[in-house]
């Protein structure tokens, strides 16, 4: 690993304070190996307000404040580092509002491994598992999929595991892929820029058989009613407004959502009494309510 001499670090445009109390130097790794330096000069007691973390603190000749250096087996980033700092300067707080990539920064450098900011870590955790709410009712989650499944597991944030999971089977092609030149063409298919690890790639391939294996039966088979004519109505319009939609949306293996539009469809106007359509809506309520369970048991399958 190569370091850039030290007159070649260079001090943050932002977080370089005439009236700061210490000078932080901080590494920042490059994909070429190579490690640039970058200089803060903050105000200690924002930094000892949250964290246990003691630094050493260093001489350094002409300068009238005392210096810290983030060790580099901390693996704390430049660009982490900073998003904490404009978090703890009320710059760009961590909020509802905040983009992913600000959690998920704070988060990492504020964990016991790195700065060891407790107060803060805890905030950013609740931000992120708001980000990614969970079932059995449908949910939206952001992009940065692989990257939130990968915080979650390294910081055992359970809470948002299985969602995580459920999102990356219902929305992505979370097959790894590998670059692949056509011969004739000699054109080349590129990879993904973040890929997840062989075990979660496995635990999605469970999940997805467990769906399909699942919910196939659930879809494609009209339900009975205690009215025949219900009965009659469900056979008859089955195929066209559940099937065909389902294929169409491709929510053969979405079944939380799949669920939740058949509670939309208006029943009534197809001709189902009002206690039927109550009980079917039940049971549709209950039948998400059994898939998120067990997705347990297909996550957990080998």
């Amino acid at each position: 690993m190569v370091i850039q001499a030290e007159s070649q670090a260079h001090r943050h445009p932002i977080y370089w304070f005439d009236d700061g109390s210490v000078i932080v130097r901080a590494y920042n790794n490059h994909v070429d190996g190579q490690t640039s330096i970058m200089l803060f000069r903050i105000h200690a007691s924002l930094l000892h307000r949250h964290s246990e973390l003691v630094l050493k603190r260093e001489s350094e000749d002409g300068c009238d404040v005392p210096t810290m250096t983030i060790p580099l087996a901390f693996g704390v980033q430049v660009q982490d580092f900073t998003s904490l700092l404009a978090h703890l300067y009320h710059d760009t707080p961590l909020s509802l509002e905040a983009p992913f990539q600000h959690v998920a920064a704070i988060l990492r450098v504020s964990s016991p491994e790195q700065l060891n900011l407790p107060s803060v870590h805890s905030l950013a955790r609740s931000y992120l598992v708001a980000m990614f709410p969970s079932g059995p009712s449908p949910f939206v989650h952001p992009n940065h999929l692989e990257e939130a499944l990968s915080l979650a597991l390294r910081y055992n944030i359970t809470s948002v595991r299985k969602g995580i999971y459920y999102s990356l089977v219902t929305t992505t092609d979370f097959e790894p892929s590998s670059d692949v030149t056509d011969d004739e063409n000699t054109t080349a298919v590129p990879s993904k820029t973040i890929a997840l690890t062989p075990t979660d790639v496995a635990r999605c391939r469970n999940l997805m058989h467990g769906i399909v294996e699942h919910f196939t039966p659930v879809l494609f088979e009209p339900p009975v009613t205690p009215h025949m004519t219900c009965t009659n109505v469900l056979a008859d319009k089955w195929f066209p407004l559940v099937i065909q939609s389902a294929i169409a949306g491709d929510s053969v293996y979405k079944p939380l959502e799949a669920l939740e539009k058949l509670k939309q469809i208006d029943w009534r106007a197809e001709g189902l009494c009002a206690a039927c359509i109550r009980e079917k809506r039940e049971e549709w309520t209950n039948e998400q309510e059994e898939v998120w369970e067990k997705m347990d048991t297909w996550l957990a399958s080998e």
